[in-house]
């Protein structure tokens, strides 16, 4: 499909109004365009005015936050219709109060300078909890998912489902659980795959557990360690292993509202309420690379960056305090088998990424008029605002281009001919003075 630049909004002449750089009103953004975008449904005129008020409330947090510039922003998504306590009762749990029993301390000499396993391929798509506190399944899976990935090469993306309905012993599906419980569960039962059991606990319902396909494994584990806590060199030790289940507080506007750059800021707090999967880190940029359960259209395409220093020894979000990683088994008796999961990553699924690898649902592949290659284009939202880069891509993200039924879409603007988007096949192309990231083909 062709699309035509949009050379008013490229070249600066009529700028579309873009969230982190304009103070954001009733009347740029109103409360009906959000409604209607998200397709919010309050029942009554009562629950409406409600939800409206909180939403501006939100607005205002997002703008007086973007306005102090501090590297990492805030945007406007599907929860800026919800109270912080509200978002806290749906999407975490206050169940990560644990002792570690099994810690491994580990050699740090030969840590790399970086490490991402989610472009190395052991990472599945980005998924998301919905309506359910069971953000522990989805870190326990991801970590389980690289593990298995590294030991016996098959990436398969194992079934959330599984733990939050079977695993009864000392979690509760989507009142909270633990991911070294967890752990402990897929150690003595192994787990199926998310094709075999799919995620349906989003809207918080847990229901039974089926005892035929939890009695299908896939995949299974050994063991698990702990890492040492409060210690960044001994989290990237253990991410140079593989993907590894963190802890983090994330009730605050910081993590409601994330919307790109690397989080330096001890704002977020220290006690713990989410699980998530650290993917990755690189000392030289200073971050650790996180995998977020709340679907792509959240921070940088289901991502976020945290910050590797503090001020607080629990590092930022306290990411350092509750760290933990299984160890692979061997491989279950024949059974079913699903193949590979796409996975997002320099060159694979992702916002902004080649499409010869496959666009993430709502992405066009896009190809402009008067420039070479192509590249995954997600749709504007609210008409405007564009997912943040992916952490592996360079670029600025601008609402830049529009196909012939008016759709704007998103664009990665960078500074001209030949320069790197952050990817040896993805490169600067320059059209009418302005700087579009496309891919080589």
């Amino acid at each position: 499909m062709i699309f035509a630049l949009l050379v008013s909004v490229a070249l600066g002449l009529v700028a579309e109004p873009h969230f982190a750089q304009v103070p954001l009103t009733e009347a740029t953004v109103s409360f009906a365009t959000f409604k209607a975008h998200f397709e919010k449904d309050y029942g009554s005129l009562h629950e409406e005015a409600h939800r409206r008020k909180i939403y501006l409330d939100n607005v205002d947090t997002i703008i007086a936050h973007n306005e102090k510039k501090l590297g990492w922003t805030m945007a406007v998504n599907e929860f800026a219709d919800m109270h912080p306590d509200e978002f806290f009762n749906t999407y975490l749990n206050n169940t990560f109060r644990h002792r570690q029993e099994n810690v491994q301390h580990l050699e740090t000499s030969g840590t790399p300078d970086s490490v991402d396993w989610v472009s190395s391929g052991a990472v599945t798509d980005v998924k998301n909890q919905g309506s359910c506190g069971s953000c522990w399944a989805f870190s326990t899976t991801g970590s389980v998912e690289g593990a298995w990935k590294i030991k016996h090469g098959e990436l398969v993306s194992l079934s959330e489902e599984e733990l939050v309905q079977c695993d009864r012993g000392q979690d509760s599906g989507c009142q909270g659980g633990l991911m070294d419980y967890a752990f402990q569960f897929i150690e003595k039962h192994g787990i199926t795959s998310e094709s075999n059991y799919p995620y349906t606990s989003g809207s918080g319902v847990r229901g039974s557990c089926n005892s035929a396909k939890e009695n299908q494994p896939v995949a299974t584990v050994s063991g698990y360690k702990d890492v040492t806590q409060n210690q960044a060199d001994q989290l990237k030790a253990a991410l140079a292993l593989g993907p590894v289940s963190v802890a983090v507080e994330a009730d605050k506007s910081a993590w409601q509202f994330y919307s790109g750059g690397i989080m330096n800021k001890e704002s977020c707090g220290t006690k713990l309420d989410h699980g998530v999967l650290a993917v990755g880190f690189d000392s030289t940029a200073g971050y650790f690379k996180v995998k977020n359960s709340w679907g792509t259209s959240w921070g940088e395409a289901g991502y976020i960056r945290l910050a590797d220093t503090s001020r607080n020894s629990a590092g930022i979000c306290g990411i350092l305090s509750s760290a933990s990683y299984p160890i692979a088994g061997d491989k279950p008796g024949p059974g079913p088998s699903p193949g590979p999961t796409p996975t997002p990553g320099p060159g694979t699924s992702e916002h902004y990424g080649d499409p010869k690898n496959g666009c993430p649902d709502g992405d066009a592949s896009i190809q402009i008029q008067g420039i070479s290659g192509d590249f995954c284009s997600p749709k504007c939202v609210l008409g405007f605002i564009c997912p943040g880069t992916p952490a592996d891509l360079e670029g600025t993200p601008q609402c830049a281009l529009q196909d012939q039924s008016g759709d704007k879409y998103c664009a990665l603007m960078c500074s001209g001919d030949g320069a790197s988007c952050g990817n040896a096949g993805d490169t600067c192309k320059s059209i009418q003075g302005t700087g579009i990231c496309t891919w080589d083909d």
